[in-house]
């Protein structure tokens, strides 16, 4: 067994047991806080992957404490207020260069990261904590799937042009895992009837594995192989939560569509 597979089971046998207590005991207002904080560690990350002055670091920081205290649709329309008056900054002192080069990665990133979190916040609010423990089983049994799988079987590469030690194999056994984890979970808590379970655990492995690619995309964009190195064995907090950055929005649509 390599080091770093022994690091990625050490990390995840140490975070996943109060993953779970601050998912089902921890009041609302101190899982906002928390993902406050994932949301400033994943914004520093995108600023240094695109050596973005730190002013947008904090601008960011800034604006996203402000929105997580609103309730949608404010926080949407705050949202695009503050993207207008940081594009309007930007054609008052407009370098074609710098605005290529910074703006699009700093509203992109933004963007991204704003609306994928506030899925995870918005499915407790309007559904439940079991909701999205749901979500979250499903999103990591999808990666830890493709990763075993992938290591094990794994020989047809899968979009391998943005990442090379992905595989179709491994696709299938985080797919797999996916719906067995989604069962158990569907089991205990009796949150889908059974066509549901399966669009729902379908749709979110789905997406979980989308947001890895492109999570993957924009490493290689950079030239860079991982986000961070904050978590041993897993890179930064943008190479844990990639597949949670689409999971999260698209599973609270889904439940939205559904309800």
């Amino acid at each position: 067994m390599n080091s770093n597979l022994l690091k990625r089971i050490a990390s995840a046998v140490v975070l996943l047991p109060p993953l779970i207590i601050i998912i089902f005991k921890a009041p609302f207002f101190l899982i906002k806080f928390l993902v406050l904080i994932v949301a400033i560690l994943s914004l520093r990350e995108w600023n240094e992957l695109f050596s973005l002055p730190k002013a947008y670091l904090w601008y960011s920081i800034l604006l996203y404490l402000g929105l997580l205290w609103q309730n949608f649709p404010l926080n949407l329309f705050l949202f695009f207020i503050f993207l207008i008056f940081s594009f309007s900054f930007h054609l008052f002192r407009f370098q074609a260069e710098v605005f290529a080069r910074q703006f699009f990665p700093f509203f992109f990133g933004l963007s991204y990261v704003y609306f994928s979190l506030s899925g995870l916040t918005g499915i407790i609010s309007d559904f439940s904590r079991e909701h999205l423990f749901y979500l979250l089983m499903i999103v990591f049994a999808n990666d830890t799937g493709a990763y075993f799988a992938g290591k094990i079987w794994g020989k047809t590469p899968f979009f391998a042009q943005i990442s090379p030690r992905k595989t179709w194999e491994g696709f299938w056994g985080g797919l797999g895992l996916s719906f067995l984890v989604g069962y158990l979970v569907n089991l205990k808590f009796s949150l889908f009837d059974v066509k549901t379970y399966f669009l729902v655990t379908f749709l979110v492995a789905l997406s979980g594995t989308l947001g890895d690619l492109l999570e993957s995309a924009v490493k290689r964009s950079v030239g860079r192989k991982d986000s961070g190195a904050l978590i041993p064995g897993h890179g930064g907090i943008l190479d844990r939560i990639d597949g949670l950055l689409l999971a999260g929005p698209i599973g609270y649509l889904i439940l939205k569509i559904l309800s």
